[in-house]
């Protein structure tokens, strides 16, 4: 991570989007407003419902260091750091917890870290929200494995595990479901108080969606309120972005976007060659020595499980992919890459542990100087800049690249324009003021007349004229318009949340409870006996 402590910030896909997002974040909550979900300042200032369905415990964890007194682009590598960083901790507890063995642990941990994926995430898509996929994956698995030996912790790790997926970028949960589903079977398949097991594992299920329902619950409940649907860039997203099996394997490195189709190989979407060998040396053990495998039933069980991810980033798949994007939205094929790195590094440790003891050091030590060699170009970044936050706040509108999540009124065509503020016939602004989740405007009219204001309306827009509450009105370009009567009159448009959101934050605040009291609970026992 020597990359992230150079001066300045790095370019990167994704990295304007970060800046704009951790500003109106750490923003918000500086105003009280915790946790943000509607951004008065975005999209030309006509407002945006950026925080409803973008991840938010990334920037949660960065408002500790931005009260510390990072800068905003030093928070951004900090959290890029730990989310590295948290990545090798937890898959090597995972690993030690599975394999038992500490050195299997480490080889696991480090082929996880040094992935081509894994730095593409970080140096090249700036993708902050993966990145901390890759963190709480092994924190989910590890939670999951302590629940199958009957560990008190495994239902608290397992739904920290949950959470933190889902807060980081909750659209992963369909793309590690099968690798998730299958750990399930496989355990209940091996424990023997399986009625025990699934009640354990069904509570920390409802756990996990309890500690994160303030985000799910609104993102799923207004997601039909926005224009995603519409949007057929995003829509069909999906069908530019298959790969060949050769870029599986090995494809050039590069720090351009994809412009028209993944396979054009602007960007490397290879597995990794060290992964790729544990992969194959594990296929290896199962034909030849399957009897002195360890584990040999989840070896198998991962094997496939590669073979399907590998299956569905292919153009093979194309129609089941054309059949499962009428039910849930999914957008890049290659993002089951991150399944098949996190399985192949499990891989890698089952084959140590397997392996004759002389030749376990050879394994480890070849493995490993392998991987570190051919991923030694992926750790830099591509330039640094030092660019004022200004700038990145006045060049990107939505932190979307197809605004998709405009509110479902909104004319797009408006984010090419200025905004107005305030249009009218013989309407004027005379002061305007923001606030993240409100617009103060003061206003002078020179005749009974209606206006349409300078904000989108969403479900949790109020607004008030001379501080009485008044119905909001929707123009044909999704504004809120009302009427007005001659003078000089105030006009606050403040969102405000609604009771599916606050029902939601409760939730949060019950389930973060419950899980403390069980923590408290586990410690007093062990304490007690003693």
């Amino acid at each position: 991570m020597k990359a992230l402590f150079h001066p300045g910030l790095f370019t990167a896909h994704d990295i304007w989007h970060q800046v704009v997002r951790f500003h109106y974040f750490s923003k918000a909550a500086s105003e009280g407003y915790f946790p943000a979900y509607w951004i008065s300042e975005l999209a030309q200032g006509y407002g945006y419902p950026l925080f409803i369905f973008s991840y938010q415990l990334p920037w949660i964890i960065g408002l500790l260091f931005s009260n510390l007194g990072f800068s905003l682009e030093n928070v951004i590598k900090t959290l890029f750091f730990l989310s590295f960083l948290g990545s090798g901790i937890f898959m090597y507890f995972f690993a030690k917890s599975f394999l038992k063995d500490s050195f299997a642990a480490l080889l696991s941990s480090i082929i996880y870290m040094w992935a081509p994926y894994h730095f593409l995430i970080i140096f090249v898509g700036a993708s902050m929200g993966i990145a901390f996929i890759f963190t709480f994956l092994p924190l989910l698995f590890l939670g999951l494995n302590l629940i199958r030996v009957k560990s008190p912790y495994g239902s608290i790790i397992f739904a920290l595990g949950l959470s933190g997926i889902i807060l980081s970028h909750v659209m992963h949960i369909i793309y590690l479901s099968p690798i998730i589903l299958l750990f399930i079977i496989w355990s209940f398949i091996n424990v023997k108080e399986k009625t025990k097991y699934l009640k354990t594992l069904f509570l920390s299920v409802t756990l996990g969606f309890l500690i994160s329902a303030f985000y799910l619950i609104p993102a799923f409940y207004y997601n039909n309120s926005t224009r995603v649907h519409k949007e057929e860039g995003v829509v069909k997203l999906y069908e530019r972005n298959f790969v060949d099996i050769k870029q599986l394997i090995y494809s050039k490195w590069g720090f351009s976007p994809i412009v028209n189709n993944a396979k054009d190989e602007e960007i490397s979407l290879q597995i990794g060659i060290g992964q790729w060998l544990s992969i194959f040396t594990a296929g290896l053990l199962i034909v030849i020595r399957r009897k002195s495998l360890k584990l040999s039933g989840i070896t198998f069980i991962f094997l496939l499980l590669i073979l399907v991810n590998i299956f569905f980033m292919l153009d093979y798949s194309k129609t089941i992919w054309k059949f499962i994007i009428n039910f849930i939205f999914l957008d890049y094929p290659f993002r089951f890459i991150l399944p098949v790195v996190f399985l192949s590094s499990i891989l890698s440790g089952i084959v140590f542990i397997s392996i004759n003891n002389k030749l376990r050091i050879l394994f480890f030590v070849t493995i490993l100087a392998i991987t570190i060699y051919t991923n030694r170009n992926y750790i830099n970044v591509n330039q640094y800049t030092h660019l004022p936050i200004s700038y990145y706040l006045d060049t990107d509108a939505t932190t979307n690249s197809f605004n998709e999540y405009l509110p479902i009124n909104a004319s797009p065509s408006l984010l090419k324009t200025s905004n107005p503020y305030i249009e009218g016939d013989g309407v004027s602004v005379k002061n305007i003021s923001y606030k993240t989740n409100s617009v103060s405007i003061n206003l002078l009219s020179e005749r009974i007349s209606s206006a349409s204001a300078g904000q989108f309306y969403f479900p949790g827009q109020k607004l008030y004229i001379d501080g009485k509450q008044t119905n909001v009105r929707i123009d044909e370009e999704g504004r809120i318009s009302f009427n007005l009567t001659q003078g000089v009159h105030n006009v606050l448009i403040k969102y405000e949340e609604s009771e599916i959101i606050n029902i939601s934050k409760t939730l949060s605040i019950m389930g973060l409870l419950f899980m403390l009291c069980n923590l408290f609970y586990i410690i007093k026992v062990k304490k007690n006996k003693l």
